[in-house]
């Protein structure tokens, strides 16, 4: 659901369709969750294109565009949970496509990747304004994947550093990646992330980051909760070969897996085990009027 400035760059057909630009209305909390903030105007579109790649992305201005998402994906993007972590709803949320752009006004001089967390709460809002989406929040024992550190004395790998923010007032150096790794590394301002599969960067970064950048690869078979202790902010560059995830994955031949990416890497380890976990479960959801 995107980002950064960092964003999915897309190659989609023109859909013709009927759009409708609506106001949005900051959202009505559920019980124990404050109230988020919502974009001003938004237009949503079926996508019919059949193309497999989708994505989004914030940009400069205070805009947010999604392109070819389904409505799990949205849900995902909006509250950074993993497939696993959202219960109940129609199969069409996994099937339909949506094309959306929204707009939240007062935020012009705001760069990307400072708006982009606002943006990912605004989600919120816009589908319980044009999706009438209402969920609850439960917790579930389910399998996940620990965030632990991998060594007794607490040493991080060379690709995860703590970051204090002093060299955040100009261009810094990217962590170099680990030797074999297949991508260049990603020169980032402070406060912003990159992921896409097999590769994760950040620069002054909490860890939260990471979770929901693993929440968004549908080849992570479990939710991964932080259990290392560590506060604060971090920079991290960590490259591995994508497969589909599954405890105790063997290395593949042309590069590491994830978990020895992150042990090796970061100093970090992903430990399967069960966890208590929130839950959404949707009570009710409907298709957007698109005309």
């Amino acid at each position: 659901m995107r980002r950064r400035v960092v964003r999915t760059v897309l190659m989609l057909a023109t859909v013709a369709a009927a759009v409708t630009i609506l106001p949005l209305h900051a959202q009505t909390p559920t019980p124990n969750e404050p109230s988020v903030p919502a974009f001003d105007v938004a237009a949503i579109k079926p996508n019919t294109s059949g193309d497999p790649e989708s994505g989004s992305y914030v940009e400069p201005g205070g805009r947010y565009t999604a392109k070819n998402v389904t409505l799990r994906t949205l849900i995902k993007t909006g509250y950074g949970v993993h497939d696993n972590q959202i219960a109940g709803g129609p199969s069409w949320m996994d099937t339909d496509r949506w094309d959306i752009t929204a707009k939240a006004e007062g935020y012009e001089k705001v760069p990307s990747p400072a708006f982009r967390d606002t943006a990912r709460l605004m989600v919120r809002p816009l589908l319980a304004d044009r999706f009438k989406l209402s969920l609850r929040r439960e917790q579930r024992e389910l399998p996940v994947y620990a965030l632990v550190v991998a060594k007794a004395n607490g040493e991080f790998g060379p690709q995860f550093r703590r970051n204090d923010e002093r060299e955040c007032g100009g261009p810094a150096p990217p962590i170099p990646p680990a030797d074999g790794a297949k991508e260049p590394a990603v020169p980032l301002p402070c406060g912003a992330d990159m992921f896409r599969p097999g590769h994760l960067a950040a620069r002054a970064m909490t860890l939260s980051n990471i979770l929901v950048a693993l929440g968004r690869f549908s080849s992570i078979d479990r939710v991964v909760v932080d259990r290392t202790g560590l506060t604060g902010k971090f920079d991290w560059e960590i490259q591995w070969t994508p497969e589909v995830l599954t405890a105790g994955t063997v290395t593949p031949s042309d590069g590491p897996s994830v978990f020895q990416a992150f042990r090796d890497q970061a100093g970090l380890k992903l430990d399967p085990r069960k966890d208590l976990v929130d839950v959404l479960v949707i009570d009710h959801v409907e298709r957007p009027a698109t005309d």
